[in-house]
């Protein structure tokens, strides 16, 4: 086959959402992963552990919870608490927003001159001086 000049097309990985079954782009689902048998989210797809992806809906990750089917898929020796699951759930919406304010995980970087920084501190000073 003939190499093609020009621009090549980016790899997307793709994940499969433990409880729709959805195979979808890895930056659309959501990580969960299994620390010393404790669940946390991971936002980033970074961290070392067992991981298992959701779709980012708190409806779909209801719906694992009901049916254990996080548990089965980071093959937890227990169930989660209540308490687990009301802290997971919490943090899996903080995710989601994380995730949607930074489309692709890049960094974001403010830039601010010096004369704008100027105007913010005085601002701030006489903000402290009303109250």
């Amino acid at each position: 086959m003939p190499k093609v000049k020009g621009k090549q097309t980016k790899h997307i990985p793709m994940r499969m959402c433990i409880v729709t079954r959805e195979r979808k782009p890895k930056l659309e689902l959501m990580r969960l992963v299994r620390v010393n048998d404790s669940v946390k989210i991971d936002p980033k797809g970074k961290e070392r552990g067992r991981g298992a992806n959701i779709t980012m809906d708190v409806k779909v990750f209801d719906e694992a919870v009901k049916k254990g089917i996080i548990s089965r898929a980071l093959k937890l020796k227990k169930k989660l608490a209540k308490k687990e699951v009301e802290k997971l759930r919490n943090d899996f919406v903080e995710g989601i927003e994380e995730k949607k304010f930074r489309k692709g995980n890049k960094p974001i970087v403010l830039r601010v001159s010096k004369k704008e920084m100027k105007q913010i501190k005085e601002d701030c000073q006489m903000k402290e001086i009303k109250d």
